[in-house]
């Protein structure tokens, strides 16, 4: 069986490899000065804003910020990232006559970055360019942008519910109208009241009348026990049932009229009911479409979050890439990591041979003796 590895050997062979190591370390060190150095700088630009709640919210619930009103802020990230906001971007700076045939998709992906920190209602927009002034310009101009655009959809978004709004008081208080309007016609088609004075006037002429064929019923009846007697008792008795008759016939006509103007009376009393519920649901309905204009009218302008920009930003003085630190760093790291491992594979080599040559040397001691 071979020999374990012995860790003192593999490093003294390592100490006295210790020149390929450093030559390995200077020639990646220079191979990444060079590249850093030869790659175009790039600067990345910041401008940050600020997502506030609505201005009408309750301030306590503004405070006690829920995760999920968190994540619906990501949204934004749209408003910011829009494809024609960025096209509009790049034809304000002129960044695509350096690449026409560039798709602006591209374009978008190496030059924007839209986020939001995490729990933070901060909006950051990062713009990567060669040119700082650019960069700085075109991270600024999609804050700018970004703010109007939200103005806008928050003011369509107010100026719908404001038309919603008149137009549901429009329609209540033509209701309102419409109501009254048959309200006054059913009071000169059906006057109630007066109706109601006929039918007293009427039943009160009844009475009278009534009354009156009584007396001639008992005269009728008196005259007739005389009639035999006397032949001017004849007279009386066919006159007063002549008027009994008479009074009767008027009886009746007065009681079809009186029934009549009952009906036209309950009918009235039954429409006019229904019109004032009418009348009261539409005062009702206006009354609250009132209100729902007046609130409407304060809380426009008050309803969607606003943005704000907090810091506009500056022009970028250091470049983002590339990073000549961090180059360095991983390339002293990967040449140490490779000529550690070459270095590795040498001496396992090397040990394998030593082991396949010590059998050799034994034998050809054994044939000297």
């Amino acid at each position: 069986m071979p020999d374990a590895v012995d860790p003192l050997q593999f490093f003294e062979h390592l100490r006295t490899r210790w020149r390929f190591v450093a030559v390995a370390w200077l020639a990646a060190l220079a191979i990444a000065l060079g590249v850093s150095l030869a790659i175009p700088n790039k600067y990345t630009a910041t401008c940050r804003i600020l997502i506030e709640p609505p201005a009408g919210a309750d301030v306590r619930a503004s405070m006690a910020v829920s995760p999920i009103y968190l994540e619906s802020l990501r949204t934004y990230e749209h408003f910011a990232s829009s494809d024609s906001l960025f096209l509009r971007a790049l034809d304000k700076f002129q960044l695509r006559e350096q690449s026409r045939h560039r798709p602006v998709e591209s374009w978008k992906r190496s030059v924007l970055e839209v986020t939001i920190p995490r729990n933070t209602k901060i909006l950051e927009i990062h713009v990567t360019l060669g040119d700082p002034r650019k960069a700085h310009g075109l991270a600024f101009f999609i804050a700018e942008e970004t703010v109007k655009l939200n103005q806008t959809v928050n003011r369509q978004g107010d100026e719908e519910l404001a038309a919603a709004a008149v137009k549901q008081h429009e329609q209540a208080r033509i209701r309102r109208e419409n109501a009254e309007a048959a309200w006054s016609r059913l009071r000169q088609q059906h006057p109630v009241d007066s109706l109601e004075a006929e039918i007293d006037a009427r039943t009160d002429a009844q009475t009278d009348l009534e009354r009156q064929l009584r007396q001639e019923d008992l005269l009728a009846a008196e005259y007739a026990e005389r009639r035999k007697a006397s032949e001017s008792a004849t007279i009386e008795w066919s006159s007063a049932r002549a008027r009994a008759a008479n009074l009767r016939s008027q009886i009746e006509e007065l009681r079809q009229e009186i029934a009549r103007k009952q009906v036209r009376l309950q009918e009235g009393l039954a429409r006019r009911e229904q019109l004032d519920v009418q009348r009261k649901a539409a005062q009702a309905s206006l009354e609250s479409a009132e209100s729902r204009l007046r609130d409407t009218g304060i809380t426009i302008g008050y309803r969607g979050e606003r943005l704000k920009i907090i810091d506009p930003g500056i022009v970028p003085e250091r470049p983002s890439f590339p990073n000549l630190p961090l180059n360095l760093v991983a390339a002293w790291l990967l040449a140490t990591l490779l000529s550690l491992a070459w270095l590795a594979v040498e001496f396992s080599v090397r040990s394998r041979s030593g082991e396949a040559k010590r059998p050799a040397l034994r034998v050809a001691s054994r044939s000297l003796e």
